[in-house]
């Protein structure tokens, strides 16, 4: 078990890709700390899965837009765990705005869930991990950072791009204190949120524009997690590892 004896935190972890990258940490042996902001029932059912597969988990409730409640989930984990040796920031949203109609209160609420976010986690988490000489950082990005997204999510996809520029920094600083940044830019992967906000007809445009000829799933997500939270990732410094099935090859 690659992960044995580690423990990882996952933000936005009680559904979608952040179920799916805490899942597949605890099946390579992590325990794992399930953040959540609203999904509470969401959550535990995560728990209780990673529970049956025999590794301890708990699911912490915390807004990463608020620098306190991070502060306060990097202590519990502590308490908890003792440890903390992989952070995946994954928590965030996009609501599709338009931008002419945008407001700079809908703005600032995107950049924040999606850019502030990481910021704070990495900061809070970032002083244990230099003073134990290692660990991970995995910040979820996107394939619309990478080129760009819909016509409706500028705010969305620039906050992908920031999260990019925050991820190739940070190694630099990180690297020499024993601890290795590293970013996944997912394309189009299936999870329950996307066919409750985006219709059918659009779906199967996205499928026809996908080489692989599918999306990707949560699952294959979390197995790239762990490549790079696992030896596989002990060489690579600020990289951001494309996973779209060939929408974009840059």
């Amino acid at each position: 078990m690659i992960l044995e004896n580690q423990t990882v935190v996952v933000t936005g972890a009680s559904r979608g890709i952040g179920a799916g990258i805490a899942l597949a940490m605890a099946r390579y042996g992590a325990d794992v700390v399930v953040n959540y902001r609203t999904g509470e029932k969401e959550a535990n059912v995560v728990v209780d899965q990673i529970s049956q597969m025999g590794r301890s988990a708990l699911a912490v409730r915390a807004d990463v837009t608020n620098e306190i409640q991070v502060q306060a989930m990097v202590d519990t984990t502590l308490n908890r765990f003792g440890r903390i040796d992989v952070w995946v920031n994954n928590a965030g949203n996009n609501p599709l705005n338009s931008l002419p109609e945008e407001s700079s209160a809908q703005w600032d609420d995107v950049l924040s869930l999606n850019l502030k976010s990481y910021f704070l986690c990495c900061r809070a988490v970032i002083h244990h991990m230099s003073q134990r000489g290692s660990g991970r950082i995995i910040n979820i990005s996107s394939i619309s950072g990478q080129r760009g997204g819909l016509a409706c999510d500028t705010d969305y996809s620039a906050a992908k791009a920031g999260i990019m520029g925050l991820t190739r920094s940070l190694a630099r600083w990180a690297a020499p204190r024993g601890i290795l940044v590293n970013a996944i830019a997912p394309g189009y992967i299936r999870t329950d949120n996307m066919f409750e906000v985006i219709e059918p007809q659009r779906l199967k445009s996205f499928i026809d524009a996908i080489p692989l000829g599918r999306f990707g799933t949560a699952e294959e997500v979390g197995e790239l997690a762990v490549a790079l939270a696992g030896p596989a990732g002990s060489y690579l410094v600020g990289e951001v590892v494309t996973m779209n099935g060939g929408t974009y090859i840059a």
